[in-house]
């Protein structure tokens, strides 16, 4: 019987784990900035747009808009006393950075990680988190162009993550535990949306500042980045910890092919379901990129709530996600394992769900919630999140299921479309605040909601969430490298106890006095 998953000497459950732990402080490093920011800058200093700036705006009645407005005295008070001068417009150019950076890396990041080994190249782009976080405190206030240089070089490193992330999870996980680990270590994402916000709000206003939360995140940096390099390795031969059981398991199960098959380019191109799964994976990160990383700016701005609220209010539509995502991916498994839905029909139910029902709360999030109803947001943002993790069963399990001999490029070019997307999203909010309109918000988020009504419409006409035979891999293509008898472990300890093992078995069962556990 196969080693269990979920076992103290399980070292693929330690491997998973430390994935999770690895992106949870990467996408903290990078997140950290859309709450720190809130007490950064002087948020006086630039004229509001708000609704709820009454008594800028001529003609309006009290009977018809909120009837609340903030005085830049409470506005400090409340915590958003900062002293740069960073006008909305650059504050959006400074989130794009990374996304800037990692357009650049992200074409070639997962022939690299396949290459060199995804251990060292995940670290080395760890570093880089590290580093320009540590620096933020510095950077921020010596230089504006220096600061938003080193964002960019972390988007360089970000490029990376996601492509080493799917390469150690092929060699390391069984393919009948993918679904499960994947849905493990992706919760990272959400554990960082989530958290980093809590903690971030508690440390601007506390007597530390702001520049705690970047010197904090930056030491958990630090501490995982130690782990990672004692306890990971590229594969499970080379690992120190792991037992002999556990790994003549996985040699068994996970079989390494000699040479990559050919890409089919000419039928990926010609292929309709992907073009409806970059639709559905464009809104998904347009979306996802707002929500992330300027819901602060809307709590501050537009709901006027104070710092405290403003943390626990971001937090909502990623703890949400993280408890549907898991809940709504066992749910699709069993419909397709026992027969109630074919893959395709599975894949466009859960996207058609996933992109009408974010598109109906990110409207709703639009028009209902103000100043005097901010918990009315609480609740849309509630059900954004819900709906939005049934994607996850929807185009992100078609975009692997339609080719999966190809996964890793099909991966690529649907993180190319969502990077495009990343980039795009914060443009569109710095434009759309340039036009000095009172409507700013309800007009981003009716825009992320009609990218997520158009997407559905395609996917639905043409999603697919079975394997497509223009893309099917030729059987003379693929070429195995033969398993080896033994495994090929570095230290002679091992080896030792693994002959021991094989001599004991082959003793009639009476003759063993004592049995090796390792």
């Amino acid at each position: 019987s196969p080693p269990p998953l979920f076992s103290a000497k399980s070292q693929r459950l330690r491997i998973g784990l430390m994935l999770m732990l690895g992106l949870y402080v990467v996408v903290s490093m990078r997140l950290n900035l859309s709450m720190a920011v809130v007490c950064m800058v002087n948020a006086t200093a630039f004229p509001s747009t708000s609704r709820s700036d009454l008594t800028e705006q001529p003609g309006i009645t009290e009977t018809n808009q909120p009837q609340c407005e903030r005085r830049a005295d409470e506005m400090a008070s409340q915590g958003y006393n900062g002293t740069l001068l960073w006008s909305p417009q650059m504050q959006s150019i400074l989130f794009s950075a990374t996304f800037y950076g990692s357009l650049a890396t992200i074409t070639v990041s997962g022939a690299i990680a396949d290459k060199f080994g995804p251990k060292a190249i995940l670290g080395g782009a760890s570093l880089v988190y590290i580093v320009v976080t540590m620096a933020t405190p510095f950077l921020s206030q010596y230089s504006y162009l220096a600061y938003f240089v080193a964002r960019l070089f972390m988007g360089l490193a970000e490029g990376f993550v996601f492509p080493c992330l799917g390469s150690m999870a092929g060699r390391w996980f069984p393919p009948n535990e993918r679904s499960t680990m994947a849905a493990i270590y992706t919760s990272g994402n959400q554990l960082a949306a989530s958290l980093s916000s809590v903690i971030s709000a508690g440390l601007c206003s506390s007597p530390l500042g702001w520049p705690a939360i970047f010197y904090l995140f930056g030491t958990l940096g630090i501490i995982w980045f130690v782990g990672w390099c004692v306890i990971a390795t590229n594969v499970p031969d080379e690992n120190a910890f792991i037992s002999v059981r556990e790994t003549l398991y996985l040699r068994e199960v996970i079989q390494r092919k000699k040479k990559a098959p050919s890409v089919p380019w000419r039928a990926m191109i010609r292929s309709t379901p992907i073009y409806a799964c970059l639709s559905a994976q464009f809104a998904f990160n347009f979306t996802a990129t707002i929500m992330q990383g300027f819901l602060p700016t809307y709590f501050r701005d537009e709901l006027l709530l104070p710092l405290g609220q403003n943390g626990f209010y971001t937090t909502i539509p990623f703890i949400s996600q993280l408890v549907t995502k898991n809940i709504i991916a066992i749910v699709a498994d069993k419909l397709r394992q026992k027969n109630i839905l074919k893959p395709t029909q599975c894949a466009v139910l859960f996207q058609t769900i996933s992109s009408f029902g974010a598109a109906i709360s990110m409207m709703c999030l639009a028009i209902f919630p103000s100043c005097e109803r901010p918990w009315l947001a609480a609740i849309f943002l509630a059900l954004y999140g819900a709906f939005f993790s049934a994607g996850i069963p929807g185009f992100f399990t078609s975009l692997l299921s339609i080719a999966p001999q190809y996964s890793g490029t099909m991966t690529s070019i649907g993180m190319t479309a969502g990077s495009i997307a990343n980039v795009l999203g914060p443009m569109w909010l710095s434009l759309v605040m340039l036009m000095k309109t009172r409507y700013t918000w309800p007009i981003v988020f009716f825009t992320g909601g009609t990218l997520n009504i158009v997407a559905g419409i395609i996917f639905y006409c043409f999603g697919d969430g079975a394997l497509e035979g223009a893309l099917q891999q030729q059987p003379q293509q693929e070429k195995q490298l033969p398993i080896s008898p033994r495994p090929s472990l570095v230290h002679p300890v091992d080896k030792a106890i693994e002959e021991k093992q094989l001599e004991l078995t082959a003793q009639p069962p009476r003759q063993p006095r004592f049995t090796l556990d390792v």
